[in-house]
């Protein structure tokens, strides 16, 4: 399970396709998640690796937004109900991650998240670095 703890979204923030190939080829040889397919071919193509590492169910913003404010709740028993073993990715700072692991995730939905077979990844995708995390 160590081998997922940190994924790859490193295409997002590159220069080009061959550094998010070579940045994200780097992380494969600790880590097994990935969202840069990038490095996926270039580790088949150099190194023979048939698949190098995997991805998991994750939301983004717009599929958090995409339910309103008011209904955000809905969403994240959404992810849940849609993906109810294995580990899932679920963005909560689309309004405001305290409230989202405090009243969401920690009260309401925190009997539904023990019950589950996997991991739940609560994702803070914005915020000022480290004290989002810290926080």
């Amino acid at each position: 399970l160590h081998l997922f703890k940190l994924h790859d979204f490193g295409f997002r923030g590159v220069s080009s396709v061959e550094s998010a190939a070579t940045g994200g080829a780097g992380h494969l040889v600790n880590f097994l998640g990935s969202d840069t397919m990038a490095a996926l071919v270039l580790a088949k193509d150099f190194y023979g690796e048939d698949c190098a590492g995997f991805s998991i169910p994750a939301s983004e913003h717009s599929t958090m937004t995409s339910w309103g404010r008011e209904k955000e709740l809905d969403a994240m028993r959404n992810m849940l109900q849609q993906y109810p073993t294995g580990i899932v990715a679920c963005v909560s700072d689309s309004y405001d991650i305290f409230r989202a692991c405090e009243e969401y995730w920690g009260t309401e939905l925190k009997s539904t998240i023990e019950q589950r077979n996997g991991f739940l990844v609560v994702r803070p995708d914005s915020g000022e670095l480290p004290g989002i995390v810290l926080q």
